[in-house]
């Protein structure tokens, strides 16, 4: 049977993608041993009524035969590796050639396409938008999402260690040196009678200490020697 009478004698797949890949994943787990209208209202939580659209669509792909039993088209339906050619043996058999050689690629305009189905199928916008985009879904042979693929066991992540806190530098403390206090030179007594300090090499600052004795001029020259001998030692610890 040609594309072409299969134009005239049977409608395009009316479908929407959703639904397609909703078929997609229950079959990937398991291909159910017969299709009827309860077992789709049950997988894909729909009415009865709704699934009175959805199961003569399936037969117009070649999924199940008249009497509802999965294809070895549905086997291959649900792997990837075989999905691409479910695609291309539902397209060669139920798309003319025309419409397949003038929108060959997914990225065809949806409304171009539409409104060639309109044309040749006599239908209405509507309809044509769904046989339409249903087409370039599998003109696009998708992939089946990644929540329904076996997933590869991933290698385990290394921990990434937690980076190294950076040393800090202890801090500098600053110590006090100890500052001797001021030594002071001792005086010595000059023959004027007024004390002298005697320098001494000292990196501090140097202290000049002028002292002022009175004596009684009624002193003898002994208490005179005696004040002095008493002044040197306080002054020299002598």
């Amino acid at each position: 049977m040609t594309a072409e009478s299969v134009e005239q004698k049977t409608a395009y797949p009316y479908m929407s993608p959703s639904v397609w890949t909703s078929l997609r994943r229950v079959f990937f787990k398991q291909v159910p041993s017969k299709v009827s209208l309860t077992y789709l209202s049950s997988i894909l939580s729909i009415t009865e009524k709704t699934a009175k659209n959805i199961l003569p669509q399936m037969r117009n792909v070649g999924l199940i035969d008249q009497d509802g039993v999965p294809t070895d088209l549905a086997q291959d339906f649900r792997f990837e590796e075989t999905y691409p050619k479910v695609c291309d043996t539902i397209l060669e058999s139920l798309y003319p050639l025309e419409v397949r050689e003038i929108f060959p690629s997914p990225d065809a305009d949806p409304a171009a396409v539409a409104n060639w189905f309109m044309r040749h199928s006599k239908s209405g916008q509507a309809s044509a938008n769904v046989v339409a985009k249903f087409y370039l879904h599998l003109v696009a042979k998708e992939p089946l999402p990644e929540d329904v693929k076996p997933r590869t066991p991933r290698a385990a992540k290394q921990k990434s260690k937690p980076a190294a806190p950076a040393k800090s530098e202890p801090e500098k403390v600053t110590e006090k040196a100890d500052i001797p206090a001021e030594s002071f030179a001792p005086v010595q007594p000059q023959p004027n009678g007024h004390p002298h300090p005697v320098a001494q090499q000292h990196s501090g600052p140097s202290l000049h200490v002028d002292l002022q004795v009175h004596i009684d001029s009624s002193a003898s020259a002994d208490q005179i020697d005696a004040i002095f001998a008493s002044m040197a030692k306080h002054l020299y610890g002598r």
